[in-house]
């Protein structure tokens, strides 16, 4: 087992080398509770909410296990539940929202998970962080195509796809920090995502609702 030294807050090896992006993981779970009670309201919608809500719980506690051990094996906790949230997210919208076909969804999340393979092939570019730049590509289409439709969702859609570009910055920026900066900004990174998490949660179950006919969660008039 060997350990993973990728961000400049870890020193040395095992536990609790880098306590700060460790602990910083609790914003994740924070997301997951407030998703989980605005998918209450969601009508039709609950149940995605809920599972978008558990998912983030589990990138929290995947990430959490992660930067506490800085193990080889434990990266895999940290990535396959961000992958999971990723395909829950695009497939619930592509389908529920869009109105897309079950071959057609299935094509994109393809679609999707190669380009990430084909980015995360560089990690020498932005720090590693050029394999969620299809992530970003694909909140800005759903931000765009809301606002087109005039569906509530739009909102949160589009402030959750500018916070993950600052948040893509201070990921990318960490380690050419380390020398002025020596704690790093991977703490930050965890800190907005879970906020971009929970807003673009709330503007999927927002859209959903209304594209289905419920109206909207989040003070908007019905579309």
């Amino acid at each position: 087992m060997s350990d993973v030294d990728l961000y400049c807050e870890r020193l040395a090896a095992g536990l609790w080398a880098e306590p700060v992006n460790t602990l910083s993981n609790l914003a994740f779970l924070a997301a997951a509770v407030w998703l989980w009670r605005r998918a209450d309201a969601a009508g039709a919608w609950r149940a995605r909410g809920r599972v978008l809500a558990g998912l983030a719980a589990l990138i929290g506690a995947g990430s959490f296990v992660f930067h506490l051990t800085g193990a080889g094996w434990a990266e895999w906790l940290d990535v396959l539940p961000i992958l999971l949230f990723q395909l829950t997210f695009i497939a619930a919208y592509a389908r529920g929202v869009a109105g897309w076909p079950r071959v057609a969804v299935a094509a994109a999340l393809l679609v999707f998970v190669a380009a990430g393979v084909v980015a995360s092939g560089f990690p020498a570019w932005l720090n590693g962080s050029l394999g969620y730049l299809p992530a970003l590509a694909v909140l800005v289409a759903m931000f765009a195509a809301e606002r087109d439709a005039g569906r509530a969702g739009a909102r949160d859609l589009g402030a959750a796809a500018a916070l993950f570009v600052v948040s893509l910055a201070l990921r990318s920026v960490d380690n050419a920090w380390c020398a002025a900066w020596p704690l790093g900004t991977h703490f930050a990174w965890h800190g907005l995502n879970a906020v971009v998490l929970a807003r673009a949660g709330a503007g999927l179950l927002a859209s959903g609702r209304a594209a289905s006919g419920g109206g909207s969660i989040l003070g908007y008039g019905k579309t």
